[in-house]
């Protein structure tokens, strides 16, 4: 299970939306799409983060067989920050707040557009 006490991940690579497990596909609801899909390190063990129209769906494989997944409505969260910079040598950060959870923050190392997941978290809380 994640510990939202220490709720930071790294991503370390985007994926093509195409190679999303079937397993996670099944679990989209009705008309929901993934748009981003992220590999993520959070030691001691890696993730895998979607950003849907609708949520972010976060895959954690304590054991290798055994797969975790935790859901994050966007209209849960209540206020969110972005530092986005186009500098391969600069972090990119998102923290997202709400009052269950208190923070979640995804970095982005190297040059990564969050515009998208910005709009996507942007219209569903305003």
């Amino acid at each position: 299970m994640i510990d939202f006490k220490d709720s930071r991940f790294i991503i370390t690579d985007k994926k093509s939306t195409s190679n999303v497990h079937k397993r996670l596909k099944g679990m989209l609801i009705d008309d929901e799409q993934i748009l981003e899909f992220y590999v993520a390190d959070r030691f001691p063990v890696p993730s895998e983060v979607l950003f849907t129209s609708k949520r972010i769906i976060i895959c954690t494989y304590e054991e290798l067989e055994i797969p975790i997944f935790t859901f994050l409505p966007y209209s849960k969260f209540i206020a969110f920050s972005v530092k986005n910079s186009n500098d391969y040598n600069l972090e990119n950060e998102l923290e997202l707040y709400n009052y269950y959870v208190d923070k979640i923050v995804f970095e982005f190392p190297g040059k990564y557009d969050l515009s998208l997941i910005v709009k996507l978290i942007g219209n569903t809380i305003g």
